[in-house]
Order: structure tokens, then sequence, then C-alpha cells
């Protein structure tokens, strides 16, 4: 019985043999594949904003709304201004007191309205600043698809480090922060696009 356990656990044993050494031969010869390059450009982003009309057309309507705060602003000044020259020929203090009570409560309100405004300012240029991004994101996308890449990157290593003389930040600091902000240390001029980017943006339909 043992002599036929044998017999039998020897084919076995060979077959085995012969399957692991096809697996590994198949496994050894199998080659590795890998993604297909990829296609990568840049664009330098501080000159895109710089140059788009986007950004002209939000800039003029903007200075705009400013002039138009600081005109009414003026007009409040000098209306306070006049209320303090008639409480000093007021002919009597009580009279004095209560122009002066008025031009206080005139400079509160002016107060108040310069804050809202100031909020009014801030949102048209958030809006700004969206707007625009908007229009060189989505014409990114179009350019990409158009001249084949695949991966467009903002090149952020332009230009040197800068320090400033702010007391609460020390300069180790400042230039600490402004190596860790950057993420790509080198673009070849092959890579940039910009040019391309801001000529696609501006030939935009209002």
């Amino acid at each position: 019985m043992s002599v036929l356990k044998r017999e039998l656990a020897l084919p076995l044993g060979f077959a085995l043999a012969a399957v692991l050494i096809v697996v590994g031969h198949e496994a050894f010869g199998r080659k590795t594949t890998y993604a297909p390059a990829s296609h990568v450009a840049t664009v330098d982003l501080g000159k895109v904003f710089e140059r788009i009309n986007v950004n002209k057309s939000w800039e003029v309507e903007i200075m705009g709304l400013a002039e138009r705060l600081n005109v009414e602003a003026n007009s409040r000044q000098e209306a306070i201004g006049r209320k303090l020259e008639d409480a000093e020929k007021a002919t009597n203090e009580s009279d004095a007191q209560k122009i002066r009570d008025s031009a206080a409560l005139m400079k509160l309100e002016m107060d108040e309205w310069a804050k809202l405004k100031q909020l009014e300012v801030d949102r048209e240029r958030a809006l700004m600043w969206k707007a625009m991004y908007k229009a060189i994101r989505d014409q990114t996308n179009a350019l990409a698809m158009a001249d084949g890449w695949d991966i467009v990157l903002v090149n952020d290593s332009l230009g040197e480090l800068n320090l400033s003389n702010d007391a609460n930040v020390s300069r180790e600091q400042q230039v600490l922060t402004q190596i860790l902000n950057r993420r790509l240390l080198y673009a070849s001029e092959l890579t940039d696009i910009t040019e391309q980017l801001i000529v696609r943006i501006n030939n935009l339909k209002p």
C-alpha cells in the first residue's frame, strides 16, 4: 500500500513542478506597462491677470464706483464742516451745542456709510477676480483640448523671493513661507503657453 502511494505521489509532484515552472516563466516574461508620457504646459498667471481685457473692463467699472463714492464722501465731510462753522457762529452755547450734536450725528452716519461702501467695493473686486479666474480656467481647458496638453501648471518658479519690513514676521519666516508656497522649480520656455492663452481670452466676445 505504501509503495502504491509513492508511485502516485511521484507523478503528482512532477505535475505541480511543471505548473510552477510554466507560471514562473509567464510572470517573468510579462512586461510591465506604464502610462504614456503626459504633455505638460505652463502659464505665467501674473502676466495673464495683467493683460487680459476682462481685467481692464472690471477695473474701469470699479474705478468709476470708487470715484463716485469719493465725491459723496467729500460732500458729506463738507456738510459736517459747515455745521461746525455754524456752531461757532451761534449766539448762545445752547444753540451751539445742538449744532455740534447734529454734526456729531452726521459724522457717525458718515462712518457707517463708509463701512457699507467699503464692503460694496470689496464685493465688486471679489467678483472681478472670480470672473477673471473663470475666464482663465475655461480658456485654459479649451486651449489644452485644442493643442493636446494633458496638464497645464501655473509657473510659480518665476521671480525672486521678496522681503518686507514687516516687524511681525521675521525675514527668515518670510523666505521660508515663499519657498514652501511654490510648487514648481523649473519649466522650459518651450512649455509656456501664456501668450496663446492671453490672445484666446482677449478674443472672447463680451
